[in-house]
């Protein structure tokens, strides 16, 4: 039998971000109009939204750290101002491992900051 005494609150943590400008007024512009409560109530749909998409694991592709490197380098060369987290899901790349050769190849002086 459900209570107050033995009902659990969720537990919630908090994402902070930044946004353009014109993402922020596009998203407070559904709010004004009334398809959201309000800008976190977007921001919790839309999380929701994209987070079904993953609902199917993904694999992860396991190749050798100097093809891994290779194919970074021409992504990167092809998609300029990209950040490595685009990096490793366009790819099917481990996150920490492009960030780790991101380093590498900045230190190396391959290409600027990404």
């Amino acid at each position: 039998m459900l209570s107050k005494e033995n009902l659990k609150t969720p537990v919630s943590k908090s994402v902070s971000t930044k946004l353009a400008e014109q993402e922020y007024n596009k998203i407070n512009d559904l709010v004004m109009n009334g398809l959201f409560l309000n800008s976190a109530d977007f921001v919790r749909k839309a999380i929701r939204e994209k987070l079904k998409t993953y609902d199917n694991e993904i694999t992860l592709r396991q190749i050798p750290h100097v093809q891994m490197k290779e194919e970074i380098i021409d992504y990167v060369k092809k998609n300029p101002g990209v950040d490595a987290v685009d990096i490793a899901d366009d790819l099917l790349l481990d996150a920490f491992e492009v960030n780790e050769i991101l380093v590498e190849l900045i230190k190396k002086g391959t290409f600027g900051e990404v």
